[in-house]
């Protein structure tokens, strides 16, 4: 099977390397932008279901800042490591996580896990 870079020139290798760590970079971004657009459809249309998830959040917040940074630096994280507004932050940095798919996103280990919810009797899943 031919080499995929074959038709490259040697001298441009380096480049298209670059490029594919920029293409890497930009679908990790977008990624995380499309979750702070979920958390913020959550957070301010489906109050009740993150109210519900809440419910089976553990833990508690390690301060890393790593949810402050996940699609752009929070202009109200301070360096070190505190929120200027913390008092007054909004529903989204409250709730944060509002899930699971929420802690994959973050660059560090999170301090909040989230315990499964209880089943029906029945077997049936109360997600619904």
């Amino acid at each position: 099977m031919p080499d995929s870079t074959s038709d490259i020139a040697p001298v441009n290798l380096p480049y298209t390397e670059e490029a594919a760590g920029l293409r890497a970079r930009a679908v990790r971004w977008t990624i995380r932008l499309a979750g702070q657009i979920r958390r913020q459809y959550l957070c301010r249309l489906r109050p009740g279901y993150v109210a519900r998830l809440r419910r089976h959040r553990r833990g508690d917040c390690r301060q890393c800042g790593s949810c402050c940074r996940l699609t752009f630096r929070c202009p109200f994280w301070r360096s070190d490591g505190l929120c200027s507004i913390y008092e007054r932050r909004t529903r989204t940095c409250r709730d944060f996580p509002v899930d699971d798919l929420d802690l994959r996103l973050t660059r560090v280990p999170c301090g909040y896990w989230f315990e499964p919810e209880p089943e029906d009797a029945d077997g049936a899943d109360t997600a619904g």
